[in-house]
């Protein structure tokens, strides 16, 4: 976000944030529709249960601290929204609903509320029912099979993603163009790449999202994924495959750019965001789980405060090393 309308962790003015929390909800609802298109309206029903919850929760957080609740403050729907669209679409209706309610309650209300959290709430949420439930949050059907809304996973056929494939050494067999137009298995909201290369490019456009952490993060993860491909394939395949699997690129768009949980300054964006791209690939290339991105975010949010802290110290020392003024 722009830095004249943000003071860490405080937002100056409330109509520009509102704003650029609209914009937000505009992109993701652009992946409920695609995501509508692939799976049926069970997308919308997994949507909006965590959505509900995440405001529910965020209420009772509020009333509950003797805070007032602040009806156009949207950021407990961005967190619900973005929940399901990190799991599967065949994902039972009671896992976003623990999601959304751990994001909140344990991630968000208890270190002040909008604007002072320290981790990003939709990763912690989605960190925490991945761990109570890693079954039904990685096991993907494929597209273009709507999916009722009672699932009974005895009947239904689930596929191999290519975060899968490339976690256990292989090539995915996914043709590029039908990657690009989400014609592929994985977390709901991550698999179609124009529509998230375009929510990018309108975010950025409008100011809600600063470039330097997005671009610099998908530079560092797409140069490590050139040297260090993690199957025998061709550099430029390994690159595409990395990019395009998981949450990686979803990630990039909805949530390391997240103002709140990222350094403030410039440059220790660009540095925290170069920092997190080795460590998803570190944790992709030697981590248990197929998807490396959450917990290394988690992991990045919890160093914030250095990366200011160090900023604000060298700002201070080049401030006192700054000759008087002619006028002086």
């Amino acid at each position: 976000m722009r830095a004249d309308r943000l003071h860490a962790p405080h937002i100056r003015h409330q109509e520009s944030a509102r704003a650029m929390m609209i914009d937000v909800l505009l992109a993701l609802i652009a992946l409920y529709a695609i995501g509508f298109y692939y799976y049926g309206p069970r997308v919308l029903a997994l949507g909006g249960i965590s959505l509900c919850t995440a405001l529910l929760a965020d209420m009772l957080s509020l009333l509950l601290m003797r805070k007032r609740v602040h009806i156009r403050d949207l950021s407990a729907a961005i967190t619900g929204l973005i929940l399901p669209l990190l799991m599967s679409p065949s994902v039972d209706f009671h896992v976003p609903v623990v999601a959304a309610v751990f994001a909140i309650i344990v991630a968000k209300a208890p270190f002040g509320g909008f604007g002072h959290n320290v981790f990003n709430p939709a990763a912690a949420g989605f960190g925490f029912a991945a761990i109570c439930f890693p079954v039904q949050t990685f096991s993907y059907t494929a597209p273009l099979v709507h999916l009722p809304m009672q699932i009974v996973r005895e009947e239904l056929v689930f596929v191999t993603s290519p975060a899968l494939s490339l976690k256990a050494g292989g090539i995915p067999q996914f043709d590029i163009v039908e990657m690009l137009l989400g014609n592929f298995a994985g977390p709901l909201g991550a698999t179609n790449i124009l529509v998230l290369l375009a929510c990018l490019l309108y975010l950025i456009f409008r100011g809600t999202l600063r470039w330097e952490t997005p671009v610099f993060f998908l530079l560092t993860t797409g140069l490590l994924s050139l040297w260090f491909p993690r199957a025998q394939m061709s550099a430029i395949d390994s690159l595409l495959y990395e990019t395009m699997s998981g949450m990686l690129l979803f990630g990039a768009v909805f949530m390391i750019g997240d103002p709140v949980t990222s350094p403030k300054r410039d440059w220790t964006k660009i540095a925290y965001a170069m920092i997190a791209g080795c460590i998803v690939m570190l944790f992709r290339h030697i981590g248990s789980s197929e998807e490396g991105f959450i917990y290394a975010l988690l992991l990045m949010n919890a160093t914030v405060w250095g990366f200011d802290m160090l900023a604000e110290t060298i700002a201070g020392r080049i401030r006192r090393q700054k000759p008087p003024s002619l006028l002086e």
